[in-house]
């Protein structure tokens, strides 16, 4: 079997069990307070109460009547937000069906990955370019995990390639930087113009299209560049360890500039360069080698 076909197997039954669990109860009554995130899957969840810390929920349902001071990301849920209630930071629903009063009130910013405009606020945050805010929330902290997950599957699926990748941008480290600025700037143009479109209904579909086939190149591009970064680091170190701790080792980095104002911001706009030039120029060529 192929490891592709594999992953998608394991994908699916993972789904599977997680759709037959039984659905668990959490709650966090009136007058009460808890310090502890809750991180929960194809759970119930009813806050009325104050929750100091954020909600993390896959499948599931969640009823907010009291207040969450971090981040509630709910992915595939029912969610909704009653009168009264308080998120300290963002609201993010990916799938499932978002009510909101407008007794509610979000400090932070809402994302409602359904609608046109939280298409549009997705597909924004996708360009490297556009800084965020600072701080490392837990929104934040969920994406990097997200980030080392998907790299190291993308070495688990495509060793050959991430390897043979990361040797040609030692290479050629400009051309790859050129010529990711240059699909980035494609990538931005082609987002303007269906975003415009998906006022009419033919520009939903080309914008989904499009944030696919961007984000897969994304996917690839960080999974090399993490690699490089990693695989340089520990080599300078004179430490001999497999790829996927070139994977975490580069991850690692990649944090830790999150942390450095300014200076750490244009490193990580470089690193998406590399990252997009390098995934473009490998596909490049493997189209040419093929013809």
């Amino acid at each position: 079997m192929k490891k592709s076909h594999l992953l998608a197997l394991f994908l699916a039954c993972g789904g599977l069990l997680l759709a037959a669990s039984d659905r668990k109860e959490i709650r966090v009554p009136a007058g009460e307070t808890r310090s502890a995130a809750i991180n929960a899957f194809n759970a119930r969840l009813d806050v009325r109460g104050k929750l100091d810390e954020s909600v993390f929920l896959v499948g599931g349902s969640l009823r907010l009547e009291g207040e969450v001071s971090g981040d509630v990301i709910c992915i595939a849920s029912e969610v909704e937000i009653l009168d009264g209630a308080r998120i300290g930071r963002d609201l993010i629903v990916i799938g499932g069906r978002l009510l909101r009063s407008d007794g509610s009130r979000v400090n932070g910013r809402v994302y409602d990955v359904r609608s046109r405009q939280g298409m549009r606020q997705m597909a924004a945050s996708l360009l490297p370019f556009l800084p965020e805010s600072g701080g490392m929330t837990f929104f934040k902290v969920v994406k990097i995990f997200f980030w080392l997950i998907l790299s190291l599957l993308a070495l688990a699926v495509f060793p050959v390639p991430v390897t043979q990748a990361a040797a040609w941008l030692c290479r050629e480290p400009l051309r790859h930087l050129g010529r990711g600025a240059a699909a980035l700037l494609l990538f931005a143009l082609l987002l303007l113009l269906f975003l415009l479109l998906s006022f009419v209904f033919i520009g939903i579909p080309l914008l989904v299209v499009l944030l696919a086939a961007f984000f897969l190149l994304l996917i690839f591009g960080r999974a090399v560049v993490f690699y490089f970064l990693g695989e340089r680091i520990l080599g300078a170190l004179k430490l001999r360890l497999g790829a996927a701790f070139f994977i975490v080792t580069g991850i690692a980095a990649y944090t830790l500039l999150k942390f450095v104002p300014v200076v750490g911001w244009m490193f990580l706009v470089l690193l998406d360069f590399f990252a997009v030039g390098i995934a473009t120029g490998y596909l490049l060529k493997k189209k040419k080698a093929t013809n």
